[in-house]
């Protein structure tokens, strides 16, 4: 009989010991975001395209308490691109107007602001990566045979805004992208600036 009443202590303790246990908390922080945004150039880009529709995707990487680092692409299709100037084999031919961009990099992303549920937040997004406008060479017969593939590289940074609640959000962000940074073959001041306004949503896999 005391073994039994020894034995019921020692449970009553046991499971009182295991309501005492603090589990660490799982950081809920949606790790797959995905954006569409409309974008505008600005200054001297003005004159190289009307518009761009963006595609963007990133991957989020937590680092501290509520600051982040997103790495991924964004992929936009160009509205109305107007041919350029281009210098090649010391004469001047004019490119089709571009049609495509690409952007491939990272942001450091800081929540300015959360919710106690973590359900709203707002944060911004600093960004750094590789950027490329492509353009074709001339339709023109002559122009055929030539191996011309003129795509302008350079170095892009962004700094965005953007509301999220429940995974979705609206942001707004500003891009400088230098295209003569690393060519002479273009016209000096091409332009590099645009603002784009859109939509995110975010999950889990």
């Amino acid at each position: 009989m005391i073994r039994i009443k020894l034995f019921f202590i020692l449970l009553v303790f046991k499971l009182q010991a295991q309501d005492t246990i603090v589990f660490p908390k799982v950081d809920v922080f949606k790790r797959n975001i995905l954006e569409v945004s409309f974008g505008k150039p600005l200054g001297n880009l003005e004159n190289k395209y009307e518009s761009s529709i963006t595609t963007a995707f990133f991957m989020r990487t937590k680092i501290a308490k509520r600051q982040f680092v997103d790495f991924g692409l964004e992929l936009s299709a160009i509205a109305k691109g107007k041919d350029i100037p281009y210098d090649f084999e010391n004469q001047k031919i004019e490119l089709d107007g571009s049609k495509s961009a690409l952007f491939l990099g990272f942001r450091y992303t800081r929540f300015l602001v959360q919710s106690r549920n973590e359900n709203f937040h707002i944060e911004t997004n600093t960004g750094l990566g590789w950027k490329y406008l492509h353009y074709s060479k001339p339709k023109d017969e002559i122009y055929s045979e030539i191996d011309l593939n003129p795509t302008l590289h350079t170095i892009g940074v962004s700094q965005g805004f953007k509301v999220v609640y429940h995974g979705f959000g609206v942001l707004c962000s500003y891009q400088y992208a230098p295209y003569d940074l690393f060519t002479s073959k273009v016209e000096k001041n091409f332009g590099g600036s645009s603002i784009h306004y859109g939509i995110s949503g975010s999950w889990n896999f």
